[in-house]
């Protein structure tokens, strides 16, 4: 069972040889069948080039992970299956993204953001998803079912694929040959007994001598777990007092906290203010890991006119239902001395949580389509060219509701005598304890909050490639082509939201297109062969131009080096620049609100020194001698600058791969990456501009635009553009080990692959080694060891994970700086074919049930979801049946 098909064994080798730094331990094959099959494989194509060849080695490293590996890793989603590379660092949205992900799951190759990384379907671009005017892939939206490997691509490649490829490319490669039916049902759940997941699918096929189809089904529905179900998450900031009971959370509570001048307090049944009050825990309320339903169809069917031409379509269509839900809504008003009830007889600030309305629940439905229609063949000219001509049409459509939302304006209406005097509002004493809204009060105050959204390409592609003529050291090829390509996004938020009347942040409608005509070419160059020291050497180059109706035109190459000095050792580089267009959201995105995690540099200032900048500073804002802020999460308004333009990079690797003829069986790469990002569009450093701010450099207060509450002293509105004046830079040292081999009557395959991340600096910040709620984790060592183990019916598989140690320091100002220490997770898997019908797989993942570390700086669940793993121990199986 472990020989699957040529082509696959075929690509596995040419992988080891080149270096690709697998994911996970491929299926084991006996090295010589490898062998033996792979010089028959026709030319074909790998992530990274356009042009076929026999040869596979390239100077860029690849890596692969097979259907195989998917299914025997029980994972359900794209996301699962990238989440776990060396690669991946900074912060990506995923099932564990409660707070802001908004349903979706997305790829972070090298920290670099989730827009700079390209994602392809067989070669060509995946219409961007989500809510609307998305700037990336939601990987959600490509069934697993219909992949047969995905190759990923950990360089630079703009040259060949324009716009995106900086961090790297997703090539997923979806099945086209198959022949009959295969059914497979999957169910996995938690240690704990909850985030419940059934799968199921079903892939039918078949050819005849003039061409195939493949259709498939794909359905998921994955359950819910709550961060109270959690003893590293059931308490924020995990405070408990000696009786075991939290004492931690947010100060907007349930009945109201009030504030008049004299700090924070509440009201007791008679309205007696007190300062003490006890702090809302609202991880109860709150997802550790969100529901999702999704529903997955896809057709591939290709026909052969005559033995020249073949006509072929590719379609895919994905349905997502998903859900995130956080605490009732907290929410903040000013009450007026007048305001009914109001026992200070003056102005008051009153924080108070929305328990009476309901949790907040967040629900999103996205309809994803992309079809691919076109036509190939041969052009029989000299030694023949391939050529390809297809149209590609993607669209996304979404809703977006948010229930339990509270309308301010109207809460403001309910506390005005002059106006709730009207029979259709009611009249409300907001200085009263929990549960003693009225409920005319709450029908009137809550709303649910419902948006739109989509985005849409039209693509048209043109690629030729073939051997243009032949040098002493072999045929130069080549590929060439053009491309026309359209998108449009769009994003309408509720009419509430836009008004600024509700209790989640302003924000304003986005609404835009632009288009980009393109033409590319692509050189492999034999120079030398069959010398000392020479086994072969070759220069692949490549240019691209590019024209956008949003900017002018440019261009952007690549020039690489692969130089076998024998069978056993290939030394490899690859200079090249890349770019990245501004996105529908980027140039045309309406102002929206964010709730930042910052630090008010005024906090404490009055026990400063006043002849200091920033006590002068502060005290000229604040008219409060009362004030002490406490630090926690800021409004913060993100803004657009018109004629943004697009980031440039420059990308570098350089390494060798070693495959010793005297150790069969085993491929060892090392590959050194640089890849420095300027231009960047990226908000401005928010902390690094308030800072600047109160240290006295008045032009960063301009750009920040600041207002505070005149009651409280705290940071009302303040703004942070998008601009082009980012810069980053990162670089580090990939390396893998692959050792197949048979031992004892079993079949063997151990592989190692681990990143030593050097360098990560993003506008002069220096991540590396460091963890944040904001930024997400770069830690300096990250690893994954896979040992597999099988004989012909079954394989049993074990895998290592290791994230490396790293630093919060966001709170270094006020001394807090933390350790977190390295994790490691165990995962086991086996897979047994009963018979040539029947098999059956099943695992456990972290099966030492190891608990994320608490993060001062957490951004959900007291630390960083999107880089560990919240879920604890977790189990899957599943049965797969093939007629």
């Amino acid at each position: 069972m472990f020989i699957k098909s040529v082509l696959t064994q075929s690509i596995r080798l040419s992988l080891l040889v080149t270096g690709s730094t697998m994911l996970l331990p491929s299926s084991m094959v006996v090295a010589q069948e490898i062998d033996e099959h792979a010089k028959s494989v026709e030319k074909i194509q790998i992530t990274g080039s356009r042009i076929k060849r026999t040869d596979l080695e390239s100077a860029s490293p690849v890596s692969i992970i097979s259907a195989e590996d998917i299914t025997l890793g029980g994972f359900t989603s794209v996301e699962q299956v990238l989440q776990q590379s060396t690669a991946s660092s900074g912060m990506a949205t995923g099932a564990a993204t409660n707070n802001g992900g908004a349903g979706a799951a997305r790829i972070n190759l090298r920290g670099l953001g989730t827009s700079r990384t390209l994602v392809l379907v067989n070669g060509r671009r995946m219409v961007n998803s989500g809510t609307g005017a998305d700037s990336s892939v939601d990987l959600n939206t490509i069934p697993l079912a219909a992949i047969e490997r995905i190759e990923v691509l950990k360089d630079g490649a703009s040259a060949v694929y324009g716009s995106d490829a900086i961090a790297g490319v997703v090539n997923i490669i979806t099945k086209t040959n198959f022949d009959g039916i295969e059914l497979s049902m999957g169910y996995a759940g938690s240690d704990e007994g909850d985030a419940n997941t059934a799968d199921i699918s079903l892939v039918t096929g078949g050819s005849s001598e003039k061409g195939n189809f493949v259709l498939g089904l794909s359905y998921v529905d994955r359950g819910k777990a709550m961060q109270g179900d959690r003893g590293f998450s059931a308490c924020p900031d995990n405070d408990f007092d000696d009786s075991g009971a939290c004492v931690s959370g947010s100060s907007y509570i349930p009945g109201g906290n009030y504030n008049s001048g004299d700090g924070w307090g509440t009201l007791d049944s008679e309205k007696n203010w007190t300062e003490d009050y006890n702090a809302y825990n609202y991880a109860d309320s709150s997802y550790l890991y969100t529901p999702q339903k999704r529903v997955g169809l896809f057709a591939n069917t290709n026909y052969d006119i005559n033995e020249h031409t073949q006509i072929y379509l590719e379609s895919l269509y994905t349905k997502r239902t998903s859900t995130q839900q956080m605490a009732p809504s907290p929410i903040e008003a000013i009450l007026t001395a007048d305001a009914t009830g109001n026992p200070f007889g003056t102005a008051t600030s009153m924080r108070r949580r929305m328990t009476e309305v309901g949790d907040r629940v967040f629900d999103q439905v996205t309809d994803t389509l992309r079809v691919v229609m076109g036509a190939q063949g041969v052009w029989d000219v000299g030694s023949g060219y391939d050529w390809d001509l297809s149209y590609s049409y993607g669209r996304n459509d979404a809703t977006d509701r948010s229930s339990n939302y509270i309308n301010l304006t109207k809460l403001y209406n309910t506390m005005d005598a002059t106006i709730c005097n009207d029979v259709s509002i009611p009249c409300q004493d907001w200085f009263v304890n929990e549960d003693e809204l009225s409920s005319d009060t709450i029908d009137y105050i809550s709303y649910t909050d419902q948006a739109s959204g989509g985005n849409e390409f039209n693509i048209v592609n043109l690629n030729v490639t073939g051997d243009l003529f032949e040098l002493p050291a072999g045929f130069v090829g080549f590929a060439a082509g053009a491309e026309y390509r359209r998108e449009k996004g769009w994003y309408q938020p509720d009419a509430v939201t836009v008004a600024g009347d509700g209790s989640a942040s302003a924000q304003e409608p986005t609404s835009g297109d632009f288009d980009t005509t393109q033409i590319y070419a692509e050189f492999a160059i034999p120079l030398l062969a069959d010398l000392p020291f020479v086994k072969s050497l070759s220069v692949d180059a490549a240019v691209r131009w590019f024209d956008y109706s949003t900017f002018d035109s440019d261009t952007t190459w690549k020039l690489g080096l692969s130089w076998h000095v024998n069978d056993d050792l290939m030394l490899r580089g690859v200079a090249s620049t890349a770019f990245r267009a501004p996105t529908v959201d980027e140039l045309y995105g309406g102002d929206v609100g964010s709730y930042d995690y910052l630090t008010d540099p005024c906090s404490g200032y009055g026990a400063g020194d006043p002849s200091s900048s920033l006590y002068q500073t502060c005290t000229a804002q604040i008219n409060n001698a009362n004030f002490v802020y406490s630090d926690g999460q800021i409004e913060n308004t993100y803004t657009t600058v018109a004629n943004l333009s697009p980031e440039e990079a420059d990308t570098f690797t350089l390494g060798l791969v070693y495959n010793p003829h005297y150790i069969e069986g085993l491929s060892a790469t090392v590959d050194y990456f640089n890849i420095e990002v300027s231009n960047a569009i990226s908000r401005i450093s928010t902390q690094t501009y308030l800072d600047q701010c109160y240290a006295g450099e008045t032009s960063y207060c301009d750009v920040l635009n600041i207002t505070r509450n005149e009651i409280t002293g705290n940071i009302d509105y303040m703004e942070s553009p998008l601009t082009n004046v980012g810069t980053v830079e990162t670089r580090g040292i990939d390396m893998n080990m692959t050792y197949v081999f048979e031992a004892m009557g079993y079949d063997w395959g151990v592989d190692l692959d681990a990143t030593r991340l050097l360098e990560y600096t993003e506008d002069e910040v220096e991540y590396t080694g460091k963890i944040d709620g904001t930024k997400g984790g770069f830690a300096k060592w990250k690893s994954n060891l896979g040992i597999k183990v099988g004989q012909d019916d079954w394989t049993a598989s074990y895998k290592i994970r290791y994230i490396g140690s790293m630093t919060d320091d966001y709170y270094a100002a006020y001394d807090l700086v933390q350790d977190a220490s390295s994790v490691t997770y165990h995962d086991l898997a086996a897979q047994y074919f009963v018979n040539d019908t029947w098999s059956v797989s099943a695992g456990i993942d972290n099966v030492f049930d190891k608990t994320p570390p608490y993060i001062y700086s957490w951004n959900n669940a007291n630390t960083v979801p999107e880089v560990y793993d919240v879920m604890g121990r977790y189990y899957h199986a599943k049965v797969t049946a093939r007629f």
